[in-house]
């Protein structure tokens, strides 16, 4: 592995070489589990490079936010960059906890050389800003998308659907044949994701433009009248599916069509798990008017009270790069970076082949709800939602009770 652009206090070795050596040791907070294992093999090599040492606290993700805060609020240093999804950054911002990042990424000195500020996604980076100031690494991406049976749709003379007629259209058919569309339609986050990008890909929203909540908007109303239409052809039961089942029935050809989360495709794409494998495509979620993503992200941001502010910038530039992420990708074919380049890479497209989709997809990508009081709203939605696909409840009343609900606090 190259490792370009670090720098690093050096000493002569005793064989004559250059052996780094940094007192510099950095703390790192972020969750457990495989990505995480992959990550350590990548931190002991940007130590070995740079001598700088690095303590990796990855802890189970229920204590991570609990722990962090802790740390931030009380101001004891000991974290110097951590790890923070997108329902964090608010909150993290308005309480002074991040350091403002908007110089250092034009900084080749803590950088690197080529690190290529605008080859990162920008809703990756609108999601990590406040008031134009940067204060996070976009790193990590999930999004739901369509999936379907290549070979399937081409039997029946049909193409992956991309706007919402094009949807409604091919899971009636594929109803009509017995099947249907495997949709994650269970009372949950699910549903409420796939809202959201379906409110986007209609240039709508949850709110109007003044930040009001705004449910009751006809664009809204038709988007939750359109999951209602779609949920008519879904496969047999799967209304009351979350992303799990889906992708089980595409994985062991009981749908020939879904709508599944990312973090999900690599066992769709596994020969010793999938009966589909080599044989789906990936569409964005449909869309009445343009095509949209949700971003359900992780990125890199350096606390406020780090005393290795600039040092900490660079391992997170450094975990941020192209070559790093590449190595991540190639690791763990189920990372998504916002690196719009490596989306196009022959190296990861070979065994993630929805990474162009993806890209495609996130060029709009929009987040949940993050307010304060957002999760009433999710958890209202959800409640709402799962009535109208599940209990045949009108949308528009549907979403006049949550209005009026819930107005008054947002």
């Amino acid at each position: 592995m190259a490792l370009t652009g670090l720098t690093a206090c050096s000493t002569p070795s005793d064989d004559g070489g250059d052996a780094p050596q940094s007192d510099v040791t950095l703390t790192v907070s972020r969750w457990s589990g495989p990505q995480a294992d992959a990550q350590q093999k990548l931190l002991d090599e940007y130590s070995k490079e740079t001598g700088v040492k690095i303590r990796f606290d990855s802890i189970d993700y229920g204590q991570v936010k609990q722990k962090q805060t802790l740390n931030m609020s009380t101001k004891t240093g000991e974290y110097d960059l951590i790890y923070v999804p997108e329902a964090w950054v608010g909150e993290y911002t308005d309480a002074g906890y991040l350091a403002d990042l908007t110089d250092m990424v034009k900084d080749e000195s803590l950088t690197g050389a080529g690190w290529d500020y605008a080859d990162i996604l920008q809703s990756g980076i609108d999601v990590y800003s406040r008031d134009g100031k940067l204060y996070g690494l976009p790193y990590f991406v999930q999004t739901p998308l369509v999936v379907y049976d290549k070979d399937a749709l081409a039997a029946a003379g049909l193409e992956a659907p991309a706007t919402w007629d094009d949807a409604i259209a091919v899971a009636k058919h594929f109803k009509e044949d017995g099947s249907g569309m495997a949709l994650p339609f269970r009372q949950g986050s699910a549903i409420v994701n796939i809202m959201a990008v379906l409110l986007a890909g209609d240039d709508a929203d949850f709110f109007d433009a003044s930040g009001k909540l705004d449910l009751t908007n006809p664009d809204v109303v038709d988007t939750v009248a359109f999951i209602q239409e779609l949920s008519k052809y879904g496969l047999e039961g799967s209304n009351g599916w979350h992303w799990d089942e889906v992708n089980k029935a595409l994985q062991f050809g009981q749908a020939p069509i879904g709508i599944t989360s990312s973090g999900l495709f690599t066992a769709l794409e596994n020969a010793d798990e999938s009966q589909v494998a080599g044989k789906l495509g990936y569409a964005p979620i449909p869309y009445a008017k343009t095509p949209a993503g949700l971003l359900q992200t992780w990125g890199w941001s350096v606390p406020a009270d780090s005393k290795n502010q600039e040092e900490a910038f660079k391992l997170g530039a450094w975990l941020t790069s192209k070559a790093i992420q590449k190595e991540m990708g190639t690791l763990d074919p189920s990372f998504i970076s916002f690196r719009s380049s490596l989306a196009d890479d022959p190296d990861l497209t070979a065994n993630a082949p929805w990474l162009p989709t993806v890209k495609a997809a996130l060029a709009k990508g929009v987040t949940v709800p993050l307010q304060p009081n957002a999760p009433a709203l999710t958890d209202a939605l959800s409640a709402g939602l799962s009535g109208v696909v599940t209990n045949g409840d009108d949308p528009a009343k549907m979403l006049q009770g949550v209005q009026d609900a819930l107005a008054s606090q947002f």
